[in-house]
């Protein structure tokens, strides 16, 4: 059985991959999070047990010298996704702000060779400049010497009631493997059934969701059982109709559509929680897929 992994945070935001790993029993030894809001989200939910010391928390990225970065397992990365969105400008790395940032994990996996990368971005990514962003990704990570596996889930295939898809990428430090499974593919999780629904959450009937004056109905799945449940088919944040009576969503929905639990803290404006939210991973996929990371390691690495 392997021993206690470590992995780091990059580009943490308020700890979605810190809170779904250290529930597995990984252990978090180095975060990184530039924005100063999100930063402090993720003090007031992990300090007392892991920042203790600040060393560890570093801001600016490429501030710091990756060689001073504690030895570790798995890189875990939602690296900005805005340059590649949809919903953004679509720029790429030619975006000097947050489309570059990529290349600062390229460069901590050349230095430090952790058995594992584990990054997370938007869909559009795969097909952003007709592929070739995706491809310089792959190929930047395979030229280092790690098998590349990704897959498009949505959060409503692990439990969320909402669709988000992201894709996520895998890969293993090749070396580390057994020779006769470097070539193996990574087998990320099968989906579970959907039965948490938005009302659930709000606790009451959800027919529509909510924009100004404009109304819209939520996606539907088929749920286990019979009936159907209603899912976010976009991120949107207004509001929904609820028993009939217009209902602003809070960073307390949010919390529970994103997979975190009712006690995680926000200490920020209701404004900065839900863009937090709106950044931020669907801890259940994330949760999943380093569980099949564990197995992985356990069965094929050396």
């Amino acid at each position: 059985m392997q021993k206690s992994l470590k992995f780091i945070d990059l580009f943490a935001g308020i700890g979605g991959f810190h809170l779904a790993l250290s529930s597995i029993g990984m252990k978090c030894v180095f975060t990184s999070e530039i924005d100063e809001y999100a930063r402090k989200t993720y003090a007031a939910n992990f300090k007392e047990k892991y920042l203790k010391n600040f060393n560890l928390f570093a801001g600016d990225i490429w501030k710091v010298d990756f060689k001073t970065i504690p030895d570790f397992d798995i890189l875990c990365a939602g690296f900005p996704c805005q340059p590649f969105s949809q919903a953004g400008h679509k720029r790429g790395f030619k975006d000097n702000k947050d489309g570059n940032l990529f290349f600062s994990i390229e460069e901590i996996l050349k230095i430090k060779k952790p058995k594992v990368f584990f990054l997370e971005n938007v869909r559009h990514l795969k097909n952003h400049d007709n592929g070739r962003t995706f491809k310089v990704i792959y190929k930047s990570l395979q030229k280092l010497g790690y098998s590349f596996d990704y897959k498009i889930i949505k959060a409503s295939d692990f439990n969320l009631p909402q669709h988000r898809p992201r894709v996520y990428m895998v890969g293993f430090y090749k070396p580390y493997l057994k020779k006769t499974f470097q070539e193996l593919s990574f087998t990320f999780p099968k989906e579970i059934p959907l039965k948490k629904t938005l009302s659930d959450i709000f606790g009451g009937l959800v027919t529509t969701d909510f924009r100004g004056k404009k109304e819209r109905k939520v996606g539907f799945t088929l749920r286990v059982g019979g009936g159907r449940s209603p899912i976010m088919d976009r991120r949107n944040w207004d509001g929904y109709i609820v028993n009939k009576k217009v209902v602003r969503i809070k960073s307390k929905q949010g919390l529970q559509m994103m997979g975190f639990p009712k006690s995680f803290k926000m200490p920020v404006s209701e404004n900065q929680a839900l863009k937090q939210l709106g950044n931020s991973v669907a801890v259940n996929v994330v949760k999943a897929i380093g569980i099949e990371i564990k197995k992985h390691l356990n069965n094929y690495s050396k």
